[in-house]
């Protein structure tokens, strides 16, 4: 750390891949409002995105620390505090949105409270919620059973079981508290000089708690600050649900625990945390199973049912005359059969998918009775019980599984998703930001109702599409029934949208958009990574349709190639390459079609990933010879273009035409 402190404040970011995310912080940095000078770290470690080279261009202002491997978050952020020349140093995630007057009133109560170590501030989720890690107790045992046993949740207010998240602190007043957050972590470089940097034995989480234990337990304090707000979009760099997660954090505790804890106190926290982190993976690794596995056992069930019904009512209503009973191989033979097929049409066609709309429910019920009528056709006489139980029982099991869906999609507030992908977007921010990017989100192929546009310019007012001040956005959005909210933030300041979020509440999405960003990012939930509208977000190769549908395309062709190798050998001259091209493609080392690889390595668009292809769309669109080829190669801009062509309007019939015109053309 250099002692001669020459500005008033530096910022440290630690970058691991959040690329877009992290472009959003460092605008919001660079608009804040303040009488000093302060200096930009950002420590990358080691990302595979495009993050040095947006530095470069965009802020070549913020000094870089390069890092070849992750050497994890409490090393890298040492890296910069041992360089930097401020008076305070501020740790800060790379995704989150400060306000503008965030820098100025937190290093002016610094300055008014010498006894002041460290200083966290009020923090909100994508969707305007208030964070309760903005303040937390230093790890007890008893804390950590009212947090286990869910007691915090059920009295919050509570001295008693608050002691977790301090519940019991109201989120709007300042307080001394004993954690702060490491997304925002304002720190006294003298005090830094006493206690010691982060403790590089924490790679990540834990180390803000060990931090704020070393401060007070120094002498100093550590206050929680509510004058001023940031959006924490979590997420992003927190997958809260996954098991390395659960991991990581336990394991956090653990060494805090042997570090700073004796006796039987420590003993006790010590157990509890290892019975936390098995109780914690096991409900992690359920709730995956669940999530995944609920909607299809939900279906099996209610299509065992209703088969089940249809054969009581074929037997007495429909054929009572002709004394039609079904044998017991309808049971345990065609049943089983029938959903079968429709299960994986319907996975096929996306039922399963998030957002799935109500089109793909019929879509893959059709597909899955077209796949029973062939199998049929094969069945022996006594498996051909009827073909009308079958045509009743993909109309009924549509019935059935629609209205159970959309039950559920009422339940959980989503019934308008189910049936239309259109969301109706209103833009805050001046007219020219507003058409830029509704110009920017047509491009990205997302399917979007353009409403308007708020703003409190004169010039905006006099145009089309105005709805209205920024003032009257609650309005707006109850008359319109507006779903999406996008943010200018060179227009609308941080402070305003903070303060829109927190009012109107999540019952729309909200997103931000900065000017000379390629993307709009923005977060619907803290347990989820944050949404990002970039050019390839309408790719449907970044779909799991589309990307079934290929992978699926690609086996068929595989499969018929090793079949019919003898005959492609006689009429297409085939070699014994071509059976290994098929073996590869079939064991998924290789695509049948995909990029031109010369192209691919360019790196000047950011494509869906494909695995190597054995024909190139490109050599394929334009049926190049050898010298062609060469010189096509040279001109990327034109190959590049025919490639997002291909990822945004790919379908397995392009594949098919394709291969087609390369295997006999």
């Amino acid at each position: 750390m250099d002692v001669s402190r020459q500005k008033k404040l530096s910022i440290v970011i630690v970058n691991y891949n959040v690329r877009f995310f992290l472009e959003q912080t460092l605008a919001s940095v660079y608009r804040s409002k303040t009488d000093f000078d302060f200096e930009v770290w950002v420590v990358d470690n080691h990302s595979t995105d495009d993050s040095l080279q947006m530095l470069a261009a965009h802020f070549p202002q913020v000094q870089v620390i390069a890092n070849a491997d992750n050497k994890g978050f409490s090393a890298a952020n040492n890296q910069a505090i041992r360089q930097a020349a401020g008076q305070y140093i501020l740790l800060l995630n790379p995704d989150t949105i400060i306000q503008e007057d965030t820098l100025q009133k937190c290093v002016h109560f610094m300055d008014a409270h010498p006894d002041a170590g460290a200083l966290g501030v009020r923090m909100v989720d994508g969707t305007g919620r208030f964070l309760p890690e903005s303040k937390r107790g230093f790890p007890s045992p008893w804390a950590a059973l009212s947090k286990m046993s869910g007691l915090s949740a059920l009295f919050p207010h509570s001295r008693w079981f608050g002691q977790y998240h301090l519940s019991y602190l109201d989120e709007n007043e300042n307080h001394e508290v004993d954690v702060l957050s490491g997304a925002f972590m304002l720190l006294r470089a003298d005090v830094l000089g006493k206690v010691g940097l982060l403790d590089e034995d924490y790679f990540m989480y834990g180390e803000d708690i060990d931090l704020s234990y070393c401060i007070k337990k120094a002498g100093y304090k550590n206050y929680y600050f509510a004058d001023t707000s940031i959006i924490h979009f979590k997420g992003e760099s927190t997958k809260k649900g996954s098991l390395n997660y659960v991991r990581m954090f336990y394991q956090a505790m653990l060494i805090f625990t042997g570090k700073h804890m004796s006796g039987t106190s420590g003993r006790l926290l010590s157990v509890l945390l290892h019975v936390g982190i098995y109780l914690r993976a096991l409900l992690a690794i359920f709730q995956k199973m669940l999530l995944f596995v609920s909607a299809p056992v939900v279906d099996v069930v209610a299509m065992a049912c209703n088969l089940y019904v249809l054969h009581l009512i074929w037997e007495n209503l429909i054929k009572w005359h002709e004394h039609v009973v079904f044998p017991a191989t309808f049971f345990y033979v065609n049943m089983p059969i029938y959903i079968g097929c429709w299960l994986f049409a319907m996975w096929m066609s996306g039922v399963y998918d998030k957002n799935a709309k109500w089109i793909r429910l019929l879509t893959g019920l059709v597909a899955g009775t077209f796949v029973i009528a062939v199998c049929y056709a094969f069945f022996p006489n006594f498996l051909r019980t009827s073909r009308g139980v079958i045509v009743l029982g993909m109309l009924s099991n549509f019935i059935v599984l629609f209205f159970l869906r959309i039950g559920y999609k009422m339940y959980a507030g989503q019934l308008s998703s189910y049936f239309s992908d259109v969301k109706n977007l209103v833009i805050v921010g001046s007219r020219q930001e507003a058409f830029k990017v509704w110009d920017f989100i047509e491009l990205t192929g997302l399917k979007r109702n353009f409403v308007g546009f708020l703003c409190d310019e004169e010039e905006g007012k006099k145009q089309g599409k105005w709805l209205g001040a920024v003032a009257d956005l609650d309005m707006v959005i109850d008359v319109y029934g507006v779903e999406e909210v996008i943010f200018c933030a060179d227009k609308v300041g941080a402070q305003a949208i903070i303060a829109a979020m927190c009012r109107i509440g999540d019952e729309v999405e909200y997103k931000i958009a900065s000017a000379n960003s390629m993307a709009i990012v923005g977060s619907n939930s803290k347990d989820t990574a944050g949404d990002l509208y970039t050019f390839d977000s309408g790719f449907n190769l970044n779909k799991p349709l589309y990307r079934r549908m290929k992978r699926v395309t690609d086996l068929l062709f595989a499969m018929a190639g090793l079949l019919s190798y003898p005959i492609m050998v006689f009429f297409v001259k085939k070699d014994v390459a071509y059976i290994r091209e098929c073996v590869s493609v079939l064991l998924g080392n290789k695509t049948w079609v995909g990029y031109n690889t010369a192209v691919e390595k360019s790196k000047r668009v950011r494509l869906p990933q494909l695995q190597p292809s054995v024909f190139s769309v490109s050599e394929n669109i334009f049926a190049m010879d050898a010298a062609d080829k060469s010189m096509a190669e040279q001109e990327y801009s034109q190959q590049e273009k025919i490639h997002i062509l291909y990822a945004k309007e790919y379908s397995p019939w392009k594949d098919v035409q394709l291969l087609l015109r390369n295997l006999f053309f």
